[in-house]
């Protein structure tokens, strides 16, 4: 199981990944993770507040790491094909492959 800071997993058959595919699968990997976070915070304002004891700090931090903890481990469990970390990982690997390979003209755009 590779977690967030793990390295990306070579598929057997297939050629290793370069030092700089590695680290922009790592990357596409990290930003999955953090759109889980961001959609299991969501999730939890949807549910209201309330119950047998006011909620208290110690509880929202122990919710905001369990949640950072499970935007480790989801997309493990996601990683395929169709996942998200994939499709960042080939949409920027085009971006970057084209800015590799197209000329420079002298000027940057600001």
């Amino acid at each position: 199981m590779n977690g967030i800071g793990s390295t990306p997993p070579v598929l057997p058959g297939a050629a290793p990944l370069s030092p700089a595919e590695a680290k922009l699968k790592k990357t596409a990997l990290q930003l999955e993770g953090v759109f889980v976070q961001r959609m299991f915070a969501a999730m939890r304002d949807t549910v209201p507040d309330g119950g047998i004891a006011a909620p208290s700090s110690a509880e929202s931090t122990f919710t905001g790491m369990l949640d950072e903890k499970m935007a480790e481990k989801v997309p493990a469990q996601w990683d395929g094909q169709h996942s998200l970390a994939q499709a960042l990982y080939h949409q920027l690997r085009q971006r970057l492959g084209s800015q590799a390979t197209a000329p420079t003209t002298g000027s940057e755009p600001r």
